[in-house]
């Protein structure tokens, strides 16, 4: 069997009866600065799509002095949140025919900065990061190298940076006083590092929500940070030991510790909704499925990629605004049968 012959500009040109400069002018995106109709730029955009034209990324990048590759830096891919924001990222990319090369850097600023030193000699056009803690020092150093880059989920404090995340007070605010308005006399939050800026913002939201209620206890005592790498050890104990000093209710303010703490209240015989109520950050498979339904507060992953992708064409492409941009989304509040 014959291999397939490749698509070349000229071709597309023949097709047209037009010149070769003219097709590869309106491929590059210069149709308008060149006055080229819409009308003709729309023929060869079509017609190029109809022969199966592929631009040849090592000669676009000899041409336009990038790669076509962006980076994307989650905190942990083994969590469902950032497994679909990867996969949805790389849809995004897609449209503006860019890949994207995937990292994880497991919470960890230290595999952050390997992460970041490996992308950019790999000559990325930009990065979209989920900074971890600590990563200021390292974030700012990018800033030097001139390569372009936006945060996602969260921000890191002292690096001015385009953003998107979640309105996190707002979500957290909502969850908690759901739980006071459904009678739960002390709540308490659990989180994994309470200096992430996404998690400072919940668990103000939380701590708002319980200091505007009429419930009079000592909110800060009932707030438990479990590590991220020490849920297997830590958290059946610190569940244990919120319910033993009265908590009735649990705010998680992620998916992970939310699934974690699952087989741990069925392990230490605790009923959800019956003995307990939950409510948790995002809205993983696992909290439509199992039984009762966990309520929760979704964030629309979807429109962070677009926007996160949206901002980062448009610092590659050199539009930068004089001021970095943070757009803040709302959540969606889904209500089932865990309080």
């Amino acid at each position: 069997m014959m291999p397939k012959k490749r698509i070349r500009q000229v071709d597309i040109a023949d097709k047209l009866n037009v010149s070769v400069g003219l097709v590869s002018l309106v491929l590059s995106g210069k149709s308008h600065e060149f006055r080229i109709s819409d009308e003709m730029a729309a023929k060869v955009i079509e017609t190029a799509k109809a022969l199966g034209y592929r631009p040849n990324q090592l000669a676009r990048g000899l041409r336009t002095g990038k790669s076509g590759i962006i980076g994307l830096l989650v905190a942990d891919i083994s969590n469902p949140f950032f497994g679909k924001m990867a996969r949805c990222i790389e849809n995004e990319a897609a449209k503006l025919e860019y890949q994207v090369m995937f990292g994880s850097s497991d919470e960890n600023s230290e595999k952050l900065e390997n992460l970041i030193n490996t992308f950019s000699s790999r000559q990325v056009d930009g990065m979209i990061i989920v900074p971890v803690f600590d990563s200021e020092r390292i974030l700012l150093s990018l800033q030097e190298q001139s390569i372009p880059f936006v945060f996602v989920d969260r921000y890191c404090e002292g690096v001015d940076e385009d953003a998107v995340v979640v309105d996190n007070y707002l979500g957290s605010y909502e969850l908690t006083s759901l739980l006071i308005k459904k009678g739960y006399r002390k709540i308490a939050a659990l989180a994994h590092n309470l200096g992430l800026s996404n998690i400072k913002e919940r668990i103000q939201g939380y701590t708002t929500a319980l200091k505007e209620s009429p419930l009079d206890y000592p909110v800060e005592e009932f707030i438990f940070e479990v590590d991220f790498d020490q849920v297997d050890t830590r958290l059946e104990a610190v569940l244990k030991r919120a319910h033993k000093d009265g908590c009735d209710a649990f705010f998680f303010a992620n998916n992970k510790l939310g699934i974690s703490s699952l087989k741990y209240f069925d392990k230490i015989g605790l009923s959800i909704k019956d003995d307990i109520g939950i409510v948790s950050f995002d809205n993983p498979e696992a909290f439509q499925v199992t039984k009762p339904g966990i309520t929760c507060l979704e964030q629309p992953i979807d429109l962070m990629c677009e926007k996160a992708i949206q901002l980062l064409s448009r610092k590659i492409e050199g539009r930068v605004k004089t001021k970095p941009e943070r757009i803040s989304l709302p959540g969606n509040l889904i209500i089932r049968e865990s309080c």
